[in-house]
C-alpha cells in the first residue's frame, strides 16, 4: 500500500513539473517584418548609440556655456597677532623716524566679487561648437549605420530560421513516405515479392532520415536561442517564423547599385564630417595665434575692524572695471608643428575615403555577383525537380514491374526529395543575397 501511494506521489510531481514546463515555453510567431522590429526596438547596441548622442549634445550644451560670462565670489577672515607692536618708519628727508604703533590684536575681513566676458578668443569658442554639432550628426549617422547592421544581422538570422524549418518540412514528408513505402514493402515481403535485403534497406534509410531530423531539431534550438536573445525576448521563447517573400526578381544592372553605395552609404558621411572636423581643427590652431581681449569688473570689500558690519568710514568697498588683452607670441612659433599634424590629419581622411571607395566596390560587387549566381542556381535547380520528379515516377513504375532493384527506388526518391530541398534553399540564400546586397549600398530594409 505504502509503494503505490508513493508511486502516485511520484506520478503526480512528474505529472506538475512537466506541466509547468509546458506552461513556461511560449511559442511566438513572427513575421520578417516584426522580428526586425522588435530586435531594432529592444537593441542594448543601439542604447549604447543613443548614450553617444547624448553625449555629444552634453559637450555641445558644455561649447555653449563656455561662452557665458564667467562670475567669481571669494571672501575671507584673517586674524593677527603683532609680536612686534612698535614700528619705525624712515623719513625720505634724512630727518628722525617716525614711529608707529600698532595694536596687538589685528582682524581683516575681506570679500571680492568679479565678473569676466571675453570679447575675442580667436574664434575659439565658435569653433567648439561647429565641432559638437559635427559630432553630434556624426554620432546620430553612426547610430544610423548601427541600426543597418541590426536589421542586417537579424534578417540574416531570422533567414536561417526559416531554411532550418523549411528542411525540417521536406525531411518530414520524405519520412511519411518512406515509412508508407516501407509498409508497402513489408506486405510485398509476405507476397514473397520482395527479399528481406529489400526491407532492410527501407528500414536503413528512415534511420538514416530520422537522424537528418535530430540533428535538424539541434540546429534549430541553437538558433531559436540565438534569435530570443537578437530580438529581447525572454530565453525559451519558441520563435515561429512565417513564409519568406523570396527576392528573386532584380534586374538592375551592377553600375546601378555601385552608384547609390558610392553615394548614400553612412561611412562616407562619417568621413565628411570627420574632414569638416579636421578643417575646423587647422582654422582653430591658426588662430591661437591671435591674441584675447576681454572686459570684466570686481567689486572689493577690506575691513581691518573687528566687526563683521563695520561702521562707517572704517571700511574699503572700490569697483574696478577694466579691459585685459593677452597675446601668446610663442605661439607664433610653437603652433608649427601643431598645424602640421592638422593638415596631415586632413590628409588621412581622404585617403580613408579612397579606402573605403575600394572596399565598398568590392563589396558591392560580391553581393551582386554571390546573387546572380543565387538566381542561376534556382534555374538549374528548377530543371532538376522536373526531372527527379520525372525520374522517380519512372522508377516507381519500373519497380512495380520488377525491372528495378530495391536500391534504384530509393535512389531515386532520394534524388527527388534532395533536388527540392535544394531549390527551397537555393531561393532563401538568394534572398539572403539581395538583403546583403541592399546593405553593401546602404539600403538595407526587410
Amino acid at each position: 500500500m505504502n509503494l503505490t501511494r508513493k508511486m502516485c506521489m511520484a506520478i503526480g510531481l512528474l505529472v506538475t513539473v512537466m506541466y509547468v514546463n509546458a506552461q513556461s515555453i511560449t511559442t511566438k510567431t513572427l513575421s520578417l517584418e516584426e522580428a526586425v522590429q522588435l530586435g531594432v526596438q529592444n537593441s542594448k547596441q543601439l542604447v549604447l548609440s543613443k548614450n553617444k548622442i547624448e553625449q555629444a549634445v552634453s559637450r555641445l550644451d558644455q561649447a555653449k556655456d563656455a561662452t557665458l560670462p564667467s562670475a567669481k565670489i571669494s571672501a575671507g577672515y584673517s586674524h593677527a597677532l603683532m609680536l612686534s607692536r612698535n614700528f619705525a618708519l624712515p623719513a625720505a628727508d634724512g630727518q628722525d623716524a617716525k614711529s608707529m604703533r600698532f595694536p596687538f590684536d589685528n582682524t581683516l575681513y575681506q570679500a571680492t566679487i568679479s565678473v569676466n566676458e571675453p570679447i575675442f578668443a580667436g574664434h575659439q569658442f565658435r569653433y567648439a561648437k561647429e565641432s559638437t554639432n559635427l559630432l553630434i550628426q556624426s554620432a546620430k549617422l553612426d547610430a544610423e549605420k548601427d541600426k543597418d547592421d541590426i536589421v542586417y544581422n537579424i534578417i540574416k538570422a531570422y533567414i536561417n530560421y526559416y531554411k532550418i524549418q523549411q528542411n525540417q518540412k521536406i525531411v518530414a514528408q520524405n519520412l511519411q513516405d518512406v515509412e508508407h513505402k516501407l509498409a508497402e514493402i513489408k506486405k510485398f515481403e509476405e507476397q514473397g515479392l520482395a527479399t528481406r535485403n529489400d526491407v532492410l534497406r527501407f528500414d536503413l534509410q528512415r534511420s538514416n532520415i530520422q537522424l537528418m531530423q535530430i540533428e535538424l531539431e539541434n540546429n534549430r534550438k541553437v538558433v531559436n536561442y540565438d534569435l530570443d536573445i537578437l530580438l529581447g525576448l525572454p530565453e525559451g521563447t519558441d520563435v515561429q517564423v512565417q513564409d519568406v517573400i523570396y527576392k528573386l526578381d532584380m534586374n538592375n544592372e551592377l553600375d546601378v547599385y555601385m552608384k547609390q553605395a558610392l553615394q548614400d552609404r553612412k561611412e562616407f558621411g562619417s568621413l565628411g564630417y570627420q574632414d569638416k572636423l579636421a578643417e575646423i581643427n587647422v582654422k582653430k590652431i591658426k588662430d591661437e595665434k591671435l591674441p584675447t581681449v576681454g572686459v570684466g569688473g570686481s567689486l572689493y570689500y577690506i575691513n581691518p575692524g573687528k566687526d563683521i558690519i563695520p561702521k562707517s568710514g572704517s571700511y574699503l568697498a572700490p569697483f574696478v572695471v577694466g579691459i585685459n588683452a593677452s597675446w601668446d607670441i610663442a605661439g607664433l612659433f610653437k603652433n608649427k608643428s601643431k598645424l602640421t599634424e592638422a593638415h596631415l590629419q586632413k590628409q588621412e581622411v581622404a585617403a580613408q575615403r579612397n579606402l573605403l571607395a575600394d572596399q565598398v566596390k568590392m563589396d558591392v560587387n560580391r553581393a551582386y555577383t554571390q546573387y546572380q549566381q543565387s538566381l542561376q542556381k534556382i534555374k538549374v535547380l528548377e530543371d532538376a525537380v522536373k526531372q527527379a520528379a520525372e525520374n522517380e515516377r519512372i522508377t516507381e513504375s519500373k519497380f512495380r514491374n520488377n525491372l528495378v532493384t530495391t536500391t534504384d527506388r530509393i535512389d531515386a526518391q532520394t534524388l527527388l526529395y534532395e533536388s527540392r530541398l535544394n531549390l527551397e534553399l537555393a531561393k532563401a540564400d538568394a534572398t539572403a543575397a539581395y538583403y546583403t546586397l541592399m546593405k553593401a549600398t546602404g539600403h538595407i530594409q526587410p
